[in-house]
């Protein structure tokens, strides 16, 4: 039952994903981060790999890079990084280029 509910989410964010992606907007150039799209869900999306990998194809970069309270990370920006920040309750809170 947590597979079938777990992949129903999946399916849901991708379509979104398809939606929200699919309005004219220029190319990312190689790789690079997009920050002309947006990214929206009813629900906020478990922090597994498989949602990780959506949100870097909807937003077209080369990168991901994980964030979690409480930890440092390096301050440079990269623009082929997308930063996925993810709360306490391993949920995604937020994503940007960077």
């Amino acid at each position: 039952m947590t597979t079938l509910i777990s992949t129903q989410k999946s399916i849901l964010a991708a379509l979104i994903v398809t939606v929200c992606a699919s309005a004219p907007a220029m190319a990312a150039e190689d790789g690079k981060c997009r920050t002309d799209i947006s990214y929206n869900t009813l629900v906020p999306l478990d922090a597994t790999s498989e949602n990780f990998e959506v949100l870097r194809n909807a937003f077209e970069a080369k990168k991901i890079r994980v964030e979690r309270k409480g930890i440092a990370y390096t301050a440079e920006f990269n623009e082929y990084r997308l930063r996925i920040s993810v709360d306490a309750d391993n949920k995604i809170s937020g994503y940007r280029c960077g």
